[in-house]
């Protein structure tokens, strides 16, 4: 089933960059993504994985006052989200899949 990337929820996302990120072993779990030895990976939301990933991509994020509050982009993408995380990793995984991904 395809779905636009803003329309996905987190922990999608958090798989999605999982498996853009090499780490074949990730799998989710009552809404929750994991990684090797059940170790819950969040770059949507738990900054120390997620700012390698955004200065490595160079992704600005930037807050907004109407629409979704934080918006990100980079030469590549953009992307928008309730936090700076959730816009910052919109923008990655539409840099690698576009607009719409299969799921």
């Amino acid at each position: 089933m395809k779905k636009q990337i803003k329309d996905l929820q987190l922990y999608e996302i958090d798989f999605l960059i999982a498996k853009i990120e090499k780490k074949d072993d990730a799998y989710i779990f009552h809404s929750t993504c994991y990684i090797e030895n059940n170790y819950i990976f969040s770059p949507t939301t738990n900054p120390l994985q997620t700012w390698p990933i955004i200065d490595r991509d160079m992704i600005s994020t930037i807050y907004i006052d109407y629409y979704t509050k934080w918006m990100a982009e980079s030469e590549k993408c953009s992307g928008f989200g309730e936090t700076s995380l959730e816009a910052a990793m919109r923008c990655f995984v539409a840099s690698k899949f576009g607009d719409e991904v299969e799921l």
